[in-house]
Formats: structure tokens, sequence, C-alpha cells
């Protein structure tokens, strides 16, 4: 199996060959403009010359003449020399050689066949071949004093006297299109470094490969996963995160923002961005999502969060037996520091002899909690809930908060597929209660009275206590960060609440309480989600 070469190879080789293809198609435009502009030049400088040579006066005798004597020989022979023209040639209209560098040829026809138009009158240059070889002339008509054509003056340069000057300014490209070769090779190993060291020293095929891998492990994985920048724009979301928003794969296009896709919730998850959430529930798409949040880091520096949900299915209820199974953990524990303390009280009497206050001692605490149960018992038939206000019974128990459920509940069995959510509503609720009475612990004897009642269509949850009472509005209050929390969870009490509400299509309105604090009310439809 052939190795794929390495970036840098591939850069030098990319960067190298492409300065060499720029070099030798720009070299060429530059060669041929160079060498036409030398042409160019030395003609006009042929040009030149044959005028200033034409405009002699010996010249002009010699053609009429027609004879040149040996002083304009001589002339013109140091003329030619002094300007480094290889030949000047002056011919009559016949186009007879007056005067020629090489002896032998005067007398003789001027070659070239292109001595005609000077003859005619017109002052030009070009390029023939004569009896020297290839080169470029520049031809002038020779006037009398009438004005009368009579002869010719042919000033040229050959082509290989023109070459080394052409071969000169040629090798000084070469040598800096070389240069410029040398500079890119050196830059591609510079380019080359800075972009493995900002890839991780990772080479192009194991990129490719780890992107391959990504694409394959997030559409692989059961939970929906988006990853979110910091300003809300959708950088990745894989296909099982589509199916559970119910969005198009193909609708993904790198301009999608989470405000799109959870407009009633982006503001909450783009908040506090560095603060994980270790997974609430809420209500988006028609259905219950279980989310959570984590902070997505990039090179130690926070970009953005990334986002992972699944829907309220088998494993999430596990979830929630699991949730279950910890707050009764919880009770017994309150339980149990509760009648450990009794137990104590009940041996000191014991070894005091005190054995009628041991059985008065007990008596009480028997009574008392049948008492509690059999009155929660008569006016509430649902087990979950009376299950519930048990529970937060003993923990306001704990906390040393009077809780009471009044005398004036009433509440039947409940058949409903949402029972999760009237528990976590009303758990909830109560929960924000006993904080609230503990803070003004120190203004007022702390209460929590909680009211159930079916009567009409809606089922009501009534929740008051001894704090200070809400001064927010009810839009704020519903906002996660409404809390004073700083838990991971924090601010999704209410949060919670008003997701539950939503799928169960309640209403919650807010009040003041005559035990001094806030009162909490929640209408929810009888008629819910009933079991199939």
């Amino acid at each position: 199996m052939k190795r794929p070469k390495k970036l840098e190879t591939r850069l030098i080789l990319w960067v190298t060959g492409l300065c060499l293809l720029q070099l030798l198609v720009f070299g060429s435009i530059v060669y041929a403009l160079l060498a036409e502009n030398l042409q160019q030049q030395t003609g006009e400088r042929a040009l030149t010359l044959a005028n200033a040579v034409a405009n002699r006066p010996d010249v002009q005798r010699a053609l009429l003449q027609q004879r040149a004597d040996a002083n304009l020989l001589n002339t013109v022979e140091q003329l030619r020399q002094h300007t480094g023209a290889d030949f000047i040639v002056i011919g009559d209209t016949a186009q007879l050689r007056l005067v020629h560098p090489d002896s032998s040829k005067i007398g003789l026809p001027m070659v070239g066949d292109d001595s005609q138009r000077a003859l005619s009158g017109e002052r030009y240059i070009s390029e023939a071949t004569g009896s020297l070889g290839l080169s470029i002339r520049g031809k002038v008509p020779v006037l009398s004093d009438s004005g009368a054509i009579i002869g010719l003056v042919s000033v040229g340069y050959l082509e290989q006297s023109i070459r080394p000057l052409l071969y000169s300014h040629g090798l000084q490209l070469l040598l800096l299109g070389l240069l410029l070769v040398a500079l890119s090779i050196f830059s591609s190993i510079w380019i080359s470094r800075r972009v493995r060291h900002a890839i991780f020293g990772l080479q192009p095929d194991e990129i490719g490969r780890l992107f391959a891998e990504q694409e394959a492990i997030l559409n692989t994985v059961r939970s929906g996963i988006i990853a979110v920048d910091p300003d809300g724009r959708i950088r990745k979301l894989n296909q099982r995160a589509c199916e559970i928003l119910e969005l198009a794969p193909a609708r993904h296009n790198g301009k999608l923002s989470l405000h799109e896709v959870l407009p009633d919730h982006s503001a909450y998850l783009l908040a506090d961005q560095h603060l994980p959430i270790r997974g609430f529930e809420l209500f988006a798409a028609g259905k219950r999502i279980v989310m959570g949040r984590s902070v997505l880091q990039v090179q130690g520096q926070t970009d953005g969060v990334l986002l992972s949900m699944r829907p309220v299915d088998e494993l999430e209820y596990l979830s929630q037996q699991l949730a279950k199974l910890q707050e009764f953990a919880e009770l017994l524990r309150v339980q149990t520091h509760d009648y450990a303390n009794k137990l104590n009280t009940l041996g000191a009497l014991i070894q005091m002899g005190a054995y009628d206050k041991a059985i008065e001692l007990i008596g009480q605490e028997s009574q008392g909690f049948q008492a509690q149960i059999h009155n929660l018992l008569e006016h509430i038939s649902e087990p979950l809930i009376a299950g519930l206000l048990l529970g937060k019974h003993h923990k306001a128990r704990e906390m040393n908060i009077r809780f009471e459920v009044s005398s004036d509940s009433q509440l039947a069995s409940i058949q409903r597929q949402d029972m999760a959510e009237l528990v976590s509503i009303l758990g909830n609720l109560i929960d924000n209660a006993l904080e609230a009475a503990q803070n003004a612990v120190r203004f007022r004897a702390p209460a929590v009275r909680v009211t159930l009642d079916d009567v009409g269509t809606n089922l009501i949850f009534d929740v008051e206590d001894s704090g200070f009472g809400l001064a927010a509005d009810l839009d704020t209050i519903f906002t996660p960060q409404y809390s004073s929390k700083s838990d991971a969870r924090h601010g999704i009490g209410m949060y919670l609440v008003k997701t539950h509400l939503d799928a169960c299509h309640g209403t919650l309105e807010v009040g003041k309480s005559d035990l001094g604090g806030a009162r909490l009310s929640v209408f929810i439809p009888k008629h819910g989600r009933q079991n199939a």
C-alpha cells in the first residue's frame, strides 16, 4: 500500500509547482516583451542614425556624383564603430552600394528586398536578411537640395549582436525566478509547520478519517446532540437530534440557529454558558424531552455549549424511578433521624424508671402518625399524591416548618398518563414554598399550607407559604434564571413547572397568602391525556 505524503511534503510540492508554473508563464511573457522592446529600441536607434547619415552633405554629394571618396568611407566607418552599428550602407536609386563595411561589396546591389519603400520617400524600420545575416534595419531616403530622392541610407544591427544582450536580461530574469522559487519553498515549510500546529499535528488523511468517524459516531448514538456557538448558531447536530426535533436533515446548512429550533427555551440554554446543566425536562416538538447542557471548550477556551437530548421514554422512566427511590431514601433518612431522637428519649425514660412516660410517648407518636396518615387518606385518594405529601411533611418537619394539608382538600383517584408531570408540578411548588418559608424564619413562624381540589372541570393545586412573597411578575418567575440557588440545576424549579404545565395545558396564578407569603394556584384540566 502506497504511503500517503505528509502535509509538509504536499505543501512544498504544491507551492513549488505553482511557483514554477507561474514562473514559466510569466517568465515567457516577460521574455517575449523584453525581446520585443529590445528590438524596438534597436530599430529606433538604427533609424535615428540613418537620419543623421542621410542629412550629411558629403553623402548627398557622393550620391549625386555616383562615387564615394576615401574620406566619406573613412568617416562612415568611424561613425559605425562609434555607435556600435553592424553596418551602414549607402545606395543610389538603383540600389547599388556606394558605401559598405565590406569594400568588396561596394558597387553590388543591396540585399534584403526591403529598400523600395525608402526610395518612395518613407522612413521605417524593417527586419530582413542581408549579405551579413538577419538584422534590424533603419532605412531613410536621401534627398537633394531640390527635394528629389537621390538614394538611401540603411543602418542595421545584426540579430547575433542583439542576442547576447537579450540572453543577459533573460539570465537575470531566471535568477530572480529561482530566488522566488527558493523563497516559496521556505515559505511553504513555514506555512506547513504553522498549519500542522493548528491541526494538532494531524495529517490530511488522519483528519479525513477522524471526520468520518465523528460523523459515524454522532449518527450512531441514540441521544440527540447539538453543538451551539456562543451566539446561538448551530454548528453541528446529528441525525437523532433531527428526528427528536422533527427537522429535515437537509435543512441544516450551517445557518440554522437555536432560536429557530427551540424558540421557547433558547434564551435559557444560551444563558450562563459556563455552568453545566445535568438534565431537565422541557416540552418541544410536541413531546417531552430530557435535555442536558455541557460546556464546549476548544484549547481551553469556552466556545459554546453542547446539548444532549432524549425523549421521555423507557430510559427517562427509569431515571424518574431512580429519583423517586432517592426521595424515598431521603424520607427514610429523615424518619431515621427523627425516630433516633425519640428512641434516645425512650431509652432515657426507661433507664430512669419512668415507664408510664415512655408508654405515653409511644402512644402519642403512634396516634400522631396514624392520624396523619388517616387524614391524608381520607381527603387524598390518589396514592402518588398522598405519598408525595407525606414525604414533604417529614421534610418540613426536619426543617422545623409547620406543614399543613388543608382540611378542605379533596382529591379522588386520578387516571392519567401524565401523573409524573402532576407530581413534579406539586413537588416543585412545595419545595419552593419550604425554601421561601425558611428564608423568612427570622420574621415569622415558618409554615406551608397545601390545598388540593378536583371540584369542577379542573384539578387545583394551591400552595401557600410564610415567606416574603413574589415581587416579580409571572413571566419573570417562569424564567430559568429566577432562583437563588447556585448549583448546576439552579433556576429550573419554576421552569420545570412551566414546562409540565404547558404539556398538561394548565395555568398558574400568583397571589398573596394569609400566612404572609405567596400563594400559587395551579389549574389543570381534568380531561388531559387519559390512559389508553
